[in-house]
């Protein structure tokens, strides 16, 4: 999805879903937490934002995890990942080289066991922006629009009505609506 921006009934007919699956499905993932939140990419170079600069850190002791939280919670940090070997990187952006300073002696060399493995400041971005990383083993549970059995065939018998499209389990149901809501779906297709 390009466009955070794009009403239910957008992302429909771009999926070939009904508009009423689409909110419930964006509903369910919002409160299970697959999406976090709904939220602007600036473009680095429209806002003046002073300077931004990556910081690796070594980390002595075994609370590396408890460090990143605390760190999460600085508003000069823009990401934060823990890595492997007891280490965290971090984003961050300040007003000039002289905060950068600061902030490391500030919020990093203050605390013990806490070493900058290096410092390197942004000079140029060439890409910025999140990846959907979606599991390889993401799969949707598609119901026949006539029987509600799950469609286990990898390619589903389909009616396509307009900006909609019916998934059914086999040809039975297929024929089946076609028979009951065909002449409701060919005034669709005309009007």
């Amino acid at each position: 999805m390009d466009d955070g921006r794009a009403s239910f009934t957008q992302i429909a007919k771009t999926t070939s879903l009904t508009t009423p699956t689409v909110s419930a499905r964006m509903d369910r993932m919002t409160k299970s937490g697959m999406i976090k939140k709904f939220v602007p990419i600036l473009s680095p170079g429209s806002v003046n934002r002073g300077m931004a600069a990556m910081i690796s850190l070594k980390v002595k002791s075994p609370s590396a995890e408890r460090l990143a939280n605390d760190l999460a919670k600085l508003p000069e940090v823009e990401s934060l990942y823990t890595t492997t070997g007891q280490g965290v990187t971090m984003k961050v952006a300040l007003d000039d080289v002289a905060g950068l300073q600061a902030f490391l002696n500030r919020s990093l060399l203050a605390r013990p066991g806490v070493s900058v493995a290096s410092s390197q400041i942004i000079t140029s971005v060439v890409k910025e922006e999140p990846t959907p990383i979606l599991p390889a083993s993401l799969t949707i549970d598609l119901r026949c629009d006539y029987c509600h059995e799950e469609v286990s065939r990898a390619r589903p018998y389909t009616i396509v009505a307009r900006s909609s499209r019916y998934y059914f389990c086999c040809k039975t149901c297929r024929n089946a609506y076609l028979e009951k809501f065909g002449s409701r779906l060919a005034k669709s297709r005309r009007g």
